[in-house]
C-alpha cells in the first residue's frame, strides 16, 4: 500500500472515530442509609470514580429523598455503594437502582468486609451526622484487601421501614462496607471503547501487516 493511501485512510478513520466515540451511560439511584453513604463506579476488580457523597443524617435523607442521576463512564461496568455505620444499634442501606429495588433477586449484589479501619478520620460522630467524606484513593487502596460475600436482608429495622423501600441490607454497628452492583442487572448499557480507539488499533494492525508483506517480498 502506498504511503499516501495509508495516510488518507488514517485521516478518514480519525474523522469517523471522533464522531463515534463511546458516550457515558446514565443511571439513577434513590436510597437511604443509616448512617452515611457514598457512591462509586468501576469494574469488578477496582474502583475508578467517586460519584456522590451524602452529607446529611438518615433522618434528613428520608424527607429530602430524591433520585440521583449519574453517568457510567466508558470502561466501567459496576457501581458501588459504601454504607457507613455511625455506632447506633442499626446500620443499613435500602433503595432503588434505575427503579429496581436493590434487594431484588434479579440484581447481583455482593457485600465487602469492613473497611472502616482504612478510612482516615472515620469518626462515628461525623458518620452519624452524615458529614463524613471519604477519600477516593483510600477506598481504592482498601479495595485490594477486601473479601466479598452475600449481603444480609432485613425488613424490620427502623430506618429501612421508614425509608419505605420494603427491605434493605444490614451490617454490623460502627462498620463500613462496599456493596457492588452489576450495571447490566438494572438495565444500564455498559459503554464500550470509542470508535477512535478501535480504528487506531485496526490501523496499527494494517500497518504491521503491510510492513511484513514488504519485508517478505
Amino acid at each position: 500500500m502506498k504511503k499516501t493511501t495509508f495516510t488518507a485512510l488514517f485521516i478518514g478513520f480519525l474523522s469517523i472515530g471522533s464522531i463515534g466515540s463511546a458516550s457515558a451511560t446514565p443511571f439513577s439511584i434513590s436510597m437511604v442509609a443509616d448512617n452515611d453513604f457514598a457512591i462509586f463506579s468501576g469494574t469488578s476488580t477496582g474502583i475508578n470514580n467517586l460519584m456522590y457523597q451524602n452529607n446529611v443524617d438518615w433522618e434528613s435523607q428520608i424527607p429530602a429523598l430524591s433520585t440521583l442521576s449519574f453517568n457510567l463512564a466508558a470502561g466501567d461496568d459496576t457501581f458501588y455503594v459504601l454504607g457507613m455505620g455511625g455506632g447506633g444499634p442499626e446500620e443499613n442501606i435500602s433503595g432503588l437502582v434505575n427503579g429496581v429495588n436493590m434487594t431484588d433477586p434479579s440484581v447481583t449484589v455482593s457485600m465487602s468486609s469492613d473497611l472502616s479501619s482504612s478510612l482516615t478520620g472515620y469518626l462515628l460522630g461525623g458518620v452519624a451526622a452524615g458529614t463524613y467524606n471519604v477519600i477516593l484513593s483510600e477506598v481504592q487502596a482498601a479495595f485490594l484487601g477486601l473479601t466479598w460475600g452475600s449481603p444480609v436482608l432485613n425488613t424490620t429495622q427502623t430506618v429501612i421501614d421508614k425509608a419505605g423501600f420494603g427491605q434493605g441490607f444490614i451490617f454490623a454497628t460502627s462498620t463500613a462496607h462496599l456493596f457492588s452492583f452489576e450495571a447490566g442487572d438494572v438495565g444500564v448499557t455498559v459503554p464500550g471503547p470509542s470508535t477512535l480507539a478501535v480504528m487506531v488499533i485496526g490501523l496499527a494492525g494494517l500497518a504491521f501487516g503491510t510492513r511484513r508483506k514488504k519485508l517478505s517480498a
